[in-house]
């Protein structure tokens, strides 16, 4: 487990980066940034407020973009939600050794997941994220390699 912030830091920094998330999902930018926003807010929550932060970011801060009334947002919503639970429980079950694979691993299994059914005939639908799809998967890999870095080199420093 990571080494948090003391306990008021970690709560200030923690709900600062989750109303951070909030802002991203709701901000009117391209579908793939206001996803990768929430994923950086995430691991920053995770970095400087703990464990219970990340989880706060990456669950509850996607369906305040309900809020913008997208209905792209309401389509990509169950992708975004999936991996970013995915991504949390490798943050929280392959912490350090594994974390730097695992988590951004887990993050994108869904999206690579909906991506390669969603081109099949059987399962055929037109989402949002094309004709991108691939650069919204790549993405999201380096915003999540990138937070977890930035989350090990502040648990060393606190070391």
């Amino acid at each position: 487990m990571i080494r948090p912030a003391p306990p008021g830091r970690a709560f200030a920094a923690g709900a600062v980066f989750f109303l951070a998330a909030a802002v991203f999902a709701v901000a009117p930018l391209p579908l793939a940034v206001r996803s990768a926003g929430i994923v950086a807010a995430t691991y920053l929550a995770f970095g400087f407020g703990g464990m219970g932060w990340a989880y706060v970011a990456a669950l509850l801060a996607p369906p305040v973009g309900l809020f913008g009334g997208d209905p792209d947002w309401l389509v990509m919503l169950p992708v975004i939600l999936s991996g970013n639970l995915l991504a949390t429980l490798g943050l929280e079950y392959g912490w350090r050794p594994l974390a730097i694979v695992l988590s951004p691993a887990l993050l994108i299994a869904p999206h690579l997941t909906t991506y390669l059914l969603s081109r099949r005939d059987l399962f055929r639908v037109a989402l949002p994220w094309e004709p991108d799809a691939v650069a919204w998967i790549a993405l999201h890999a380096v915003v999540a390699v990138a937070g977890v870095a930035v989350a090990l080199v502040l648990d060393r420093r606190r070391a």
